[in-house]
């Protein structure tokens, strides 16, 4: 991936830690962080609960890394393949006192983001921004962008990672032309994905209803973002066994839909039809032991 630098500001202090707690001396440090200021300039805020990491490697540094970061006193949580735009890479998820980090070891940088706003990183050792897409100057004005073809990734993973970026920045992806858009094309690809891959079937299908919902708890107004996703085609893409027609002014809510569960019975009693419930309990079984940590 051919990088331009720009001028930003980084968090030095933040880059030693990591590279001093971890001994890893190279490293990307992507996610939320680098464009944290940018969105909270522009009215968004929101925590970072870990640090996403990208380095560059293989099998053998998956393996070197877990040996380092064990040494230097982290737990490890998970560490496993994983596919990135269908390329194998490999995750570490550690933590140690208040550093949480997930780590992504992989051949190449481009493997990392789907959207403009995910392809922003500090370097480090070198404490530089790089933003190939100029995607800093993008955010004040809320213009989200899809960098892929929505062919390169699992579009059940995909579409996920579009609601959370939605959620987070309160986009309206229904009435927005192009947004809209983007999002009846990515219904259409996962009403036709089948996969009996572990990965690309039932790991996404998990994945992907928990961050549906997730998305839905995080966002500003549940009910209009629950409209949205219905009237993008999305809600039904993932839900066949949606309701034809919803009478929206009729649903009176009896909680504020704080936890995922609240959202799910929502579903249950006013949005799914009754005889589809076995089929939508199927899919909620899928997310059992996520939801016992909500």
């Amino acid at each position: 991936m051919l990088m331009k630098k720009v001028k930003n500001k980084v968090n030095p202090t933040l880059l030693d830690k990591i590279s001093k707690e971890t001994s890893i001396k190279k490293f990307w440090l992507g996610g939320s962080i680098p464009y944290f200021n940018e969105a909270k300039k522009s009215g968004v805020n929101f925590e970072i609960n870990d640090y996403d990491l990208a380095i560059l490697g293989g099998k053998s540094e998956f393996r070197e890394y877990k040996k380092i970061l064990k040494k230097n006193g982290f737990e490890i949580t998970k560490a496993r393949p994983y596919y990135l735009k269908f390329k194998k890479t490999y995750q570490i998820v550690a933590k140690k006192k208040n550093l949480n980090l997930d780590i992504a070891i992989l051949k190449r940088l481009e493997y990392m983001g789907h959207f403009n706003w995910e392809c922003i990183f500090w370097e480090f050792p070198s404490k530089k921004i790089y933003d190939p897409y100029n995607s800093l100057k993008t955010i004040s004005k809320r213009e989200l962008k899809m960098i892929i073809s929505s062919k390169e990734e699992n579009p059940l993973i995909l579409t996920s990672r579009f609601l959370k970026i939605c959620a987070r920045f309160n986009l309206d992806f229904y009435n927005n032309k192009r947004l809209n858009l983007l999002s009846k094309n990515l219904a259409k690809q996962v009403k036709k994905w089948n996969s009996n891959d572990p990965f690309q079937g039932k790991y996404a299908k998990e994945h992907s209803y928990y961050n549906l919902f997730e998305s839905i708890r995080r966002s500003a107004n549940k009910i209009e973002f629950i409209k949205n996703l219905q009237g993008s085609e999305i809600l039904r893409a993932f839900f066949p066994e949606l309701k034809r027609k919803i009478f929206w002014e009729k649903i009176k809510l009896n909680t504020s839909l704080k936890k995922i569960q609240e959202i799910i019975s929502l579903f249950r009693e006013e949005l799914i039809e009754k005889e589809k419930l076995p089929e939508f309990d199927n899919k909620i079984n899928l997310i059992s032991k996520r939801l016992k940590k909500d």
